[in-house]
């Protein structure tokens, strides 16, 4: 009689565990798709063809409407925002002395950047051109922003600008590793951003960045930041205007170093973005 139950009872739990074990993976395999799809979404990986056209339209549009030209950055000082996913931006920065400094960046993925700038000293004139060695450029938003929290963003710029052969570096370091929060306050088209970078590990500088910029319809941006925050005489406060002849292009007109009159300089920088 006792094995008899015995063997009803094993028989009952072989039965419910028959029932019971495909629901449970069932319900596994649905997280674990869910938490892929969510980690798709974020990035935007493994979109077919037809999807991939149309998100990118889309992101595309939204950003012209939120953005022209994405606003990637302004004079000096980065912003939270970065190229959406199949999309590239392009600008051409022309400085003292004739240089031209030349910047591509690609949207690999939804909220990832990466790209390069070259320097190119005297690129306009009749002296000699001088090239500097490219460097790497990458901006990773992590997150878009709130009702509360602010959007945020990490990255890292080797360009500097004015380089100094006897020193081997340039004289307006890179900003390097960086972490910069952005928000819209107050009212419509005024946003500030903040943030601080470091240029190199070995020294441990700490620097600082602040910027606010208030666009008119989408037409105009007039921008303002205050850059290289630690030093008094180091720091630089900056001013310009971009304009949009359409919302893919912007062209720049800034005045840097205002406070000092000794390094003053006037820029022009063309920014363009499209997609592939």
């Amino acid at each position: 009689m006792f094995a008899f139950w015995r063997f009803k009872f094993s028989l009952v739990i072989l039965t419910l565990f028959v029932a019971v074990y495909p629901v449970t993976l069932s319900a596994k395999s649905a997280a674990k798709t869910t938490i892929k799809e969510k980690w798709r979404e974020y990035f935007r990986w493994g979109q077919n063809k037809d999807n991939k056209e149309e998100l990118e339209g889309t992101a595309i549009e939204s950003d012209e409407e939120l953005s022209p030209e994405g606003v990637v950055d302004f004079i000096d000082v980065p912003t939270t925002n970065v190229v959406d996913y199949g999309a590239f931006r392009v600008n051409f920065r022309f400085y003292s002395a004739g240089g031209v400094q030349n910047h591509l960046s690609f949207g690999v993925f939804r909220r990832l950047n990466i790209g390069a700038t070259w320097d190119m000293e005297k690129a306009i004139g009749t002296e000699k051109l001088k090239a500097n060695v490219p460097t790497l450029y990458s901006k990773f938003r992590v997150y878009e922003g709130g009702q509360y929290l602010p959007s945020f963003a990490i990255g890292y710029d080797g360009q500097g600008r004015f380089f100094d052969t006897t020193v081997d570096q340039y004289k307006e370091r890179e900003r390097g590793l960086y972490g910069v929060f952005g928000r819209e306050v107050f009212f419509p088209g005024l946003e500030f951003y903040g943030g601080s970078n470091i240029a190199q590990f070995n020294d441990g500088i700490v620097l600082g960045f602040l910027s606010a910029s208030f666009s008119i319809e989408q037409k105009i941006i007039v921008m303002s930041e205050y850059d290289n925050i630690r030093k008094a005489p180091d720091n630089r406060f900056n001013a310009g205007i971009r304009f949009f002849p359409t919302p893919s292009l912007g062209i720049d007109f800034a005045v840097r170093h205002i406070l000092n009159q000794d390094q003053r300089e006037r820029i022009v920088r063309i920014n363009y973005i499209s997609n592939f």
